[in-house]
């Protein structure tokens, strides 16, 4: 990771250390998009931005995090195409490891870029497509669906696995679209594209780690004992310091014409 972590910043090396750097100070209004309980939006109060908004589909998320940060504003959404908010009403927008969970990548970066104001900031965050990705425990449900029915079944209770996997309300199979059934990965190319498309000019790829899913497998099995979670999570942190694969950061700015070419219908 090339990005500099200032002292003042309350994250690591990692995603939220990306955006938190990345997202301006002293804005009107920022969205975080995908904000589960709003955990990463109330730590930019430290930006002084005079508005702090969070959209999650899961209910649940949002009632807890209303019940946490009882000053934020967050939104329960339905609809990723079609976003409850004003033309251009934020200075800045967060999608934290969220895009590789839709299905509608396309409508969702264009109402982003719909409500973000003209030459405001996006902070993007995905998994890293590189040699490691086959090990992402992700996707364990899609490829082995009876041994993971089994291993969930028996760590928590078969209704549990119905609401979540099977008859989930919010549309999804555990955290990810029915409609996809896949947690992707993405290359700079891809994400770029998806990003230009639909208006946006890309400022900055960063990212974090390579063998971290590899530490994880190795490590798992002796992570109840404490000299070694230590030592790997030690491991993990310069991990994620020195390079750049598994974890894809971008940061990217709306571009004016395009964006109203786009809203016109030209």
């Amino acid at each position: 990771m090339h990005t500099k972590i200032n002292k003042d910043n309350p994250h690591g090396h990692d995603r939220w250390g990306f955006a938190w750097e990345h997202v301006p100070a002293e804005g009107a209004a920022h969205l975080d998009f995908g904000c589960n309980d709003g955990k990463f939006l109330d730590t930019l109060r430290h930006k002084r931005i005079g508005r702090l908004v969070g959209a999650d589909v899961s209910g649940s998320a949002i009632e807890r995090g209303r019940r946490a940060f009882p000053d934020l504003e967050l939104v329960r959404i339905s609809d990723a195409g079609a976003l409850p908010f004003a033309d251009r009403a934020f200075e800045s927008m967060t999608i934290l490891d969220v895009l590789e969970h839709v299905y509608e990548q396309r409508e969702l970066l264009g109402e982003l870029n719909r409500v973000l104001n003209d030459g405001g900031r996006l902070v993007v965050t995905v998994p890293g497509r590189h040699l490691f990705s086959f090990l992402d425990m992700g996707n364990f449900k899609f490829r082995f669906p009876r041994l993971h029915r089994w291993h969930y079944c028996r760590r928590h209770s078969r209704q549990e696995y119905e609401d979540r996997y099977v008859a989930n309300p919010e549309g999804l199979v555990g955290d990810i679209s029915a409609k996809k059934l896949w947690h992707e990965h993405f290359s700079r190319h891809k994400l770029g594209g998806l990003l230009t498309e639909a208006g946006f000019k890309v400022i900055d790829f960063d990212g974090s780690g390579f063998f971290w899913r590899v530490t994880f497998f190795a490590g798992y099995p002796f992570r109840g004992i404490g000299v070694i979670r230590r030592a790997l999570s030690t491991l993990e942190n310069l991990d994620a310091k020195l390079f750049e694969s598994a974890n894809l950061f971008c940061v990217a700015a709306k571009q004016e014409h395009i964006s109203r070419k786009h809203q016109s219908g030209g």
